[in-house]
């Protein structure tokens, strides 16, 4: 699918927030495929997706394959070694992601294709974090270390899938570093329940 025009790399409005933007999207799609292996994959997605918007652990792990895993960044310098690349690591890496609150995501797509090996989305994420994670995850000093930040990218994402149809592996391509201009505060009236009920921690990162 294609929205048929391009989107624009800034912040949405809070009330237009909907964590499960992306597989209500894929969901419309999968209505429109009729081939089995690519069924299997953006059903796979879908649940995947899901999964990592409420901050299910055990359900998204579900969704990963167990015999390979590969995981890249492109775009933006990187250590490498923290990517991870088995099913171990991306217990790990999961965990710390929803455990420091890092779901809170809106896709916005532009375009989603389905193969049948791998799924290519091409997007405009929206991601809250707290002025703290800001600082520590990307170098950025925000003034309020105790707000609440929407970071807005552009990211073409492929997911990669194994002979199973299971999740084995993510390379994402970004357009360079974050800076501020990508990043706009959030009012606290508007920053949603979810940010503030962590379900591994049950308390806000």
């Amino acid at each position: 699918m294609y929205i048929g025009h391009k989107l624009e790399e800034k912040a949405i409005d809070m009330s237009d927030w909907n964590q499960m933007n992306v597989a209500d999207r894929a969901t419309e799609l999968l209505a429109k495929i009729s081939e089995p292996r690519r069924r299997q994959i953006l059903e796979n997605f879908i649940e995947h997706a899901t999964a990592e918007c409420v901050g299910d652990y055990e359900r998204l792990m579900a969704s990963c394959s167990k015999k390979s895993q590969r995981y890249e960044v492109y775009g933006r310098d990187i250590d490498r070694s923290t990517l991870p690349q088995s099913y171990q690591a991306l217990e790990k890496h999961y965990y710390k992601l929803i455990e420091q609150n890092l779901y809170n995501i809106h896709t916005e797509l532009e375009s989603l294709s389905v193969g049948e090996d791998s799924l290519v989305l091409d997007t405009i994420t929206h991601q809250l974090l707290s002025g703290a994670n800001v600082l520590a995850i990307l170098g950025i000093d925000m003034e309020d270390p105790e707000g609440v930040y929407m970071i807005s990218r552009r990211l073409c994402i492929i997911f990669i899938f194994d002979e199973d149809g299971l999740g084995c592996g993510e390379h994402a391509y970004c357009c360079g570093p974050a800076t501020k201009k990508h990043l706009t505060k959030i009012s606290p009236e508007q920053v949603p329940e979810s940010f503030y009920n962590n379900p591994l921690t049950d308390k806000s990162a």
